[in-house]
C-alpha cells in the first residue's frame, strides 16, 4: 500500500458503519453493559478508521524513508483508538484528570518511539559477534 489514497478509502470503509453505530447507540439506547462495551467497540473502529489516513500521510511526509509501512500506520491508528477508549472509560468513570491524560498519551508515544527505534536497528552479521 505505497499510495495514501489507500489508506483513506480503508479508513472510510472502517468509519462510516462505527459512526452509524455510534450515533445509533447513543440516541437509542440505554446505558446498560452490552450497549457500553459495543460503544467502545465502535468508538474504536471509529478512531482507528479516521486516524488511519492521518497517520499514513503523517509517515509518508515526516519520515526520510519516504515509504509507508502498512503495519506501522496500522499500529499507530489501532494505539490512538485505544487512547481514546482508555479516556472514555475513565471519563464515564468520572475519574479523568488531567494528569491521567498526559500518563496515558506520554505512555503511548514512549511506546512508540520505543518501537520506532527498534524498526530502524537492523542486525548486520559478522559485527559486534
Amino acid at each position: 500500500m505505497k499510495n495514501a489514497f489507500t489508506y483513506f478509502i480503508l479508513g472510510l470503509l472502517l468509519a462510516a458503519p462505527a459512526g452509524y453505530g455510534l450515533y445509533y447507540l447513543v440516541m437509542n439506547t440505554q446505558p446498560y453493559l452490552k450497549e457500553r462495551w459495543l460503544l467502545y467497540l465502535a468508538l474504536f473502529l471509529f478512531i482507528c478508521g479516521l486516524l488511519l489516513p492521518v497517520f499514513a500521510l503523517l509517515n509518508r511526509f515526516f519520515f526520510t524513508a519516504k515509504r509507508i509501512n502498512p503495519a506501522t500506520v496500522v499500529r499507530e491508528s489501532m494505539g490512538g483508538a485505544l487512547i481514546a477508549d482508555i479516556l472514555l472509560w475513565f471519563q464515564i468513570g468520572r475519574v479523568l484528570t488531567p494528569a491521567i491524560i498526559m500518563i496515558c498519551v506520554g505512555g503511548f508515544v514512549l511506546a512508540e518511539i520505543f518501537w520506532r527505534a527498534r524498526e530502524t536497528v537492523e542486525f548486520r552479521s559478522g559485527i559486534d559477534d
